[in-house]
């Protein structure tokens, strides 16, 4: 079982992508799914949600490093899911 999943990244380069998955366990636990690229998979479980995401900001970081941009990121908990927004639009707006 996967869990509650809360936030997921959509990262591409040229034709690969890698989809990051942030999801809490029944136990309390975090868990991070990493599929890609290409048939690779990898979970990886913690014991705190803070110790997850200091994972997933590191392959982020790593991910950036390789040539891979952030296409898609939904986030769950909140209810928001920010869909690719083609590059060089601004999301802000002048009220």
């Amino acid at each position: 079982m996967t869990g509650l999943v809360e936030t997921i990244w959509l990262f591409i380069r040229d034709v690969e992508s890698v989809r990051v998955i942030r999801a809490a366990t029944p136990e309390g636990r975090a868990r991070l799914l990493v599929y890609g690229p290409g048939n690779k998979q990898a979970t990886h479980e913690f014991q705190d949600g803070v110790t997850c995401t200091h994972m997933e900001a590191e392959l982020e970081r790593q991910l950036v490093a390789d040539g891979y941009t952030l296409e898609q990121f939904t986030d769950r908990r909140g209810g928001l899911d920010r869909r690719s927004v083609p590059r060089g639009v601004e999301r802000r707006r002048d009220d």
